[in-house]
């Protein structure tokens, strides 16, 4: 590797009574004593569902505690970048699963051992498994509970205002209705944005956002195997329509602004009608806009495929940990049935228990059963990053490229310098890649 793990970080209801007992083999013995086990997350909503289970699990276990550590995204990558390496890290940090490979890579993460590993393929889907599994060794690196799944949501009134019936299937379609959704000023500002696609933000979310709104319906690869090696996927036809998708949404349809609140945020103020997301909008919803009348809808359907972006997020014990089997323990609790239904109750974010009963939550929140059914849809592909040691790298800095490109309005009309962009997007991608000698020649 020719770059240090540093500059990839920086980059980048039901409290049943379960009672688990702690595991024996390869993680040291049981300690007398008192004993904390520290989680990092960078999600607010899952630090509080966590610290509700941490007590719940106390109960069960009197000598050990829970302590949850809520940092913001950026200043989490920063953090867990710093701390492995110097051996200070929590004893579970809630990655996603590409964001940590990186370090089990370099040895800063624990394998899972063995009774964990078989609890989780008698528990949970089989992508998942995929997700947290290393191309290097074939084993299993770190622990999915819960998945980060992208689809449509959009604003029920607004739709029924503009005599929309049903939602939009294809891409096409939804351009359609997003010109019908928005609405200007006297002076043609747009004070309602039709679609929101995400046209700034940090890190590596703004390309992902972009990856699964339009690279994947025109089928456009962030990156393509070749043998054991990657290059660029998108320096071709199918990346230039999907960059022209985002600037005519801004420039020729406007149907979309830079100025305009974005997000869960705007959504939740009712600035936009429709947006990407994820299923902890639903609580975010819940606990902030009760008012907006909302459902989802799958991701459209491109010319070339249909499909959606779910990252499985995992939480990891580093090798660093004083506390291993304490810690392990704990994420088997984490993954229990009960324990998973209190997190997608509570935070919103989606379990991944199949053996949970979720039933009961889509009585208050449809919404919820929608993004459990988009786990398994005919003809349809669920993408996940790939684990490669530059990946934070390479769509960190897809991001930036791309923030700037939407800015450039004569990237609308001039084809020419449209395609000469996102070529250079792609030649830092083949760049990044050849550093760490993983570029197919």
């Amino acid at each position: 590797m020719k770059r240090n793990l540093f500059r990839i970080g920086l980059l980048v209801l039901l409290m049943g009574t379960l009672c688990l007992p702690l595991f024996a083999g390869g993680q040291g013995e049981a300690r007398k004593g008192p004993v904390t086990v520290t989680y990092w997350t960078a999600y607010p909503e899952l630090q509080a569902v966590v610290e509700k289970i941490g007590k719940a699990y106390s109960e069960q276990n009197p000598s050990v505690s829970v302590n949850s550590v809520l940092f913001p995204q950026r200043a989490m990558n920063e953090k867990v970048a710093v701390a492995l390496p110097a051996g200070e890290a929590a004893d579970l940090v809630d990655f996603a699963c590409f964001e940590i490979f990186p370090y089990y890579a370099m040895g800063y993460i624990s394998a899972p051992p063995a009774d964990v590993v078989a609890y989780l393929k008698d528990s949970f889907p089989p992508f998942t498994l995929v997700s947290g599994t290393s191309p290097d060794d074939g084993k299993q690196f770190t622990i999915p509970y819960y998945v980060s799944l992208k689809e449509m949501f959009y604003n029920t009134d607004y739709f029924a205002e503009a005599g929309l019936k049903g939602t939009p299937q294809t891409i096409d379609e939804q351009m359609e209705y997003a010109v019908k959704l928005t609405k200007r000023d006297g002076s043609g500002n747009i004070t309602r944005v039709g679609l929101d696609l995400r046209l700034s933000g940090g890190g590596f979310g703004t390309a992902q956002k972009y990856w699964t709104q339009v690279m994947v319906p025109y089928a456009a690869k962030p990156l393509e195997k070749v043998g054991d090696k990657w290059r660029a996927g998108y320096a071709n036809k199918a990346g230039y329509d999907g960059l022209q998708y985002y600037m005519d949404a801004v420039y020729k349809y406007k149907v979309e602004s830079h100025e305009a609140k974005s997000d869960a945020e705007g959504f939740g103020l009712g600035v936009s009608a429709m947006f990407q997301r994820e299923s902890w909008v639903v609580s975010y919803l819940r606990d902030n806009a009760p008012h907006i009348n909302y459902d989802v809808f799958l991701m459209p359907k491109g010319p070339a495929d249909w499909g959606t972006v779910g990252n499985t997020q995992s939480v990891s014990v580093p090798t660093s940990s004083k506390v291993k089997r304490e810690a392990w323990d704990f994420t088997k609790f984490l993954m229990s049935p009960e324990m998973q239904v209190l997190i997608y109750a509570d935070s919103g974010w989606q379990a991944l228990n199949i053996k949970a009963n979720y039933a009961p939550l889509y009585k208050e929140s449809p919404a919820l059963e929608k993004f459990m059914d988009a786990l398994d849809v005919p003809g349809r592909t669920i993408y996940d990053y790939e684990n490669i040691v530059p990946i934070m790298e390479i769509h960190s800095k897809m991001a930036d490229r791309l923030m700037a490109a939407f800015k450039r309005p004569e990237l609308a009309t001039n084809r020419a310098e449209l395609e000469r962009a996102v070529n250079r997007i792609a030649e830092e991608t083949n760049q990044i890649l050849d550093e760490y000698d993983l570029l197919a020649k």
